[in-house]
């Protein structure tokens, strides 16, 4: 249920909406210092015969960045707190979850590659969720211009979905704003993320 470290300069606030077939999110974040942003968000997924509703707070810690001459590396970790609705067969009920997430991501002007684990168990049930991204850009732009990337996102839910999700994606940077538009499984999905 994370898509982006929303991270970026001191005092800045990043909102991000996501929408698709079975996942409706909507998030803000606020950077309190150049290491940790706390944030708020609201999630609704289904599948499998599983509806979830969660809203929780969060605190995002970079724990390491790299930087080198054309390239960056960086560690998070995400640490989510909240409530969950689960609904299943005509029953549901509420849970308090901790849900740690640890992300990493590795990019050039050109390239972009990241792998994230959420770990998020609740009563019996075991949703985590595991993703692996990777892509390119189609040519290096400046900061004032459009940059397009291709990226290929997969990712496992469990319990969730029975086979990995594999979207195709266009993804679009311009300055403050990103934009992720794909296709999974024959359904259009959407990623808007605006810093300011």
């Amino acid at each position: 249920m994370l898509y982006a470290a929303p991270m970026s300069f001191k005092g800045s606030i990043t909102t991000m909406a996501t929408a698709s077939k079975d996942h409706v999110s909507l998030e803000s974040s606020y950077v309190i210092t150049a290491k940790n942003a706390i944030g708020i968000s609201a999630h609704t997924i289904k599948g499998n015969g599983y509806k979830l509703r969660a809203g929780n707070i969060f605190h995002l810690r970079r724990l390491m960045r790299k930087n080198a001459v054309s390239s960056q590396t960086n560690l998070w970790l995400f640490t989510n707190i909240g409530k969950i609705n689960i609904k299943k067969n005509f029953k549901d009920k509420d849970h308090s979850y901790l849900s740690p997430t640890l992300q990493f991501d590795y990019e050039t002007k050109r390239l972009f590659s990241l792998f994230s684990h959420q770990i998020l168990r609740v009563g019996h049930e075991n949703f985590d969720t595991t993703k692996i991204e990777g892509g390119f850009s189609f040519y290096e732009t400046g900061y004032n211009e459009t940059q397009p990337w291709f990226i290929l996102k997969a990712k496992n839910t469990n319990s969730l979905f029975k086979k990995i999700e594999y979207t195709p994606t266009l993804r679009l940077i311009n300055k403050a704003i990103f934009m992720d538009a794909g296709i999974t499984d024959g359904d259009p999905s959407l990623h808007l993320m605006y810093t300011f």
